[in-house]
């Protein structure tokens, strides 16, 4: 009887198959699940900085409207500037507002080849 126990105790050490193969298929799903995060968050990452430059790149143009470069009546201009080692693409349209003392404006940007804007903004400016 005695020896029987140990036999018994000694079979029980180990793991099975169907239990390694559990545990590496749980330990696999959460290796994609991680790699798949990281992937989604930097490209999340590039994607916000673009915008945030984009954005920028509008309020210089703001800046500048509303300092040294005033438009007096409906234009539209466009131009480039560079920004965080990317050449963006600005575009300015200005239309009469609802009364004669407004003009107002819409601020495009993107970027140089992209056919994309990312980032767009419009205001009004008191017409003198």
């Amino acid at each position: 009887m005695a020896q029987l126990k140990i036999r018994l105790s000694n079979t029980n050490k180990g793991f099975s198959l169907i239990e390694i193969v559990v545990a590496l298929v749980i330990l696999s799903t959460s290796v994609l699940v991680i790699y798949n995060l990281i992937l989604s968050t930097s490209g999340s990452i590039y994607k916000l900085e673009d915008q945030y430059l984009a954005k920028e790149v509008a309020n210089n143009r703001i800046a500048l409207i509303n300092t040294l470069e005033t438009p007096k009546n409906s234009i539209k201009r466009n131009g480039l500037m560079k920004m965080g080692g990317k050449n963006w693409r600005w575009e300015e349209s200005f239309y009469n507002g609802s009364t004669k003392e407004f003009l107002e404006y819409e601020i495009l940007v993107r970027e140089e080849n992209a056919s994309v804007y990312s980032y767009r903004t419009n205001g009004y400016l008191i017409n003198e």
